[in-house]
């Protein structure tokens, strides 16, 4: 985006009434952001945008960043969404996307309170974090070579769309991929473990909530969909810095966060992390 056409749409922004109604695209990152913040639903922003394309929805995206920055909040990663062939296929989303975590979002203590949430779900996913700052596209190999360590992840995402009737791919990234809360279980040396071959599994109050499925379930091999979330992270203007983490997409179903115990156990040395929900 060029910098008179930013500053055009952050000065519409800061103008821009919260109200629904009819709203331009300097209106959109307003009311989304002001809506997560009350945990509120949002409304589609393609159905005030016409013709929304990927690219605007990454700007719309970034605008809603920065207001969380400007209010004195952190990145503490990215998140990569919709990287496996079903949840593309239900969301009718031609590739993934990419999100940005916040280090409010970061669930400790072990409880996730379901009041801020609108439609809370569960994902069992691969953590990295990085040792080293990268300004630059990498390779898979080359994004292997920045971890610094693995840990077991379960991303706690929000489906706050006031409607899913129309909802489209765009709507999914303008809305930062439902982003609101996420687990890290214990760090890991990433030697000696195939993040490919090792599975993840949700149990509830126990009882297995699916099968085990493969790291490689995203996008056919984890280093590609870590590679693929941090290009994508840069391409659209996000820096990336060491110490910051990166989940990869869920293994298997995301599943919806209801009322219980939980563990996220895996295969391959990873471990597991335990949670409850409240």
């Amino acid at each position: 985006m060029k910098k008179t056409l930013l500053m055009g749409v952050i000065l519409a922004l800061a103008l821009a009434p919260a109200a629904w109604g009819a709203m331009d695209k300097g209106q959109i990152p307003k009311v989304l952001y002001e809506n997560f913040k009350a945990c509120k639903p949002v409304p589609l922003p393609s159905q005030h945008i016409k013709g929304l394309t990927v690219a605007g929805a990454y700007e719309i995206q970034g605008l809603i960043i920065a207001q969380h920055l400007k209010a004195g909040e952190t990145v503490a990663g990215y998140k990569a969404g919709l990287t496996s062939a079903p949840a593309q296929k239900k969301f009718k989303a031609p590739g993934p996307a990419s999100g940005v975590l916040l280090k409010s979002m970061q669930i400790t203590g072990g409880v996730v309170d379901s009041k801020p949430y609108h439609k809370m779900m569960l994902e069992v996913e691969i953590g990295y974090i990085l040792g080293r700052d990268l300004n630059q596209p990498v390779t898979p190999e080359q994004a292997k070579a920045a971890v610094a360590k693995l840990c077991p992840a379960v991303e706690v995402p929000d489906l706050n769309f006031a409607t899913f009737k129309g909802l489209t791919f765009a709507d999914i990234v303008a809305d930062n991929v439902g982003a609101r809360g996420f687990i890290l279980g214990k760090p890991v040396s990433p030697q000696g473990i195939d993040v490919n071959k090792v599975t993840g599994q949700l149990l509830m109050n126990g009882k297995p909530l699916g099968p085990p499925v493969p790291g490689k379930a995203a996008l056919g091999d984890q280093w590609k969909a870590l590679a693929w979330t941090l290009n994508n992270v840069l391409k659209t203007g996000g820096v990336i810095k060491t110490g910051m983490v990166v989940i990869t997409g869920c293994l298997g179903r995301m599943r919806p966060g209801k009322p219980g115990s939980y563990q996220a156990v895996y295969t391959g040395g990873l471990g597991q992390l335990s949670f409850k929900v409240k």
